[in-house]
């Protein structure tokens, strides 16, 4: 019989486990969306705008933020995920 009820608490702790995962990866995804649209705005201004740069000739600098801003996304996700599995 206590086997059957740890069963059950590790549904309900992993069903937690997940949510929380969830939302702090949402949130996460949500600042580095915002972040991005920031810098992409800044890049654009400051290249484009003020030092004439065309545009063909930024874009790969666009690119690199977004890569440079995925790593926020990773890493407190898997951090949340670590210490919620243990």
């Amino acid at each position: 019989m206590d086997d059957e009820g740890n069963t059950e608490a590790g549904g309900v702790s992993g069903g937690r486990i997940a949510g929380i995962v969830t939302g702090s990866f949402s949130v996460v995804v949500l600042l580095a969306a915002v972040s991005y649209a920031v810098m992409v705005s800044v890049v654009n201004w400051v290249t484009v705008g003020l030092l004439s740069y065309p545009v063909g000739g930024v874009a790969p600098f666009v690119v690199i933020t977004g890569a440079i801003l995925t790593i926020p996304i990773v890493v407190p996700t898997v951090l949340v995920s670590v210490r919620m599995a243990t």
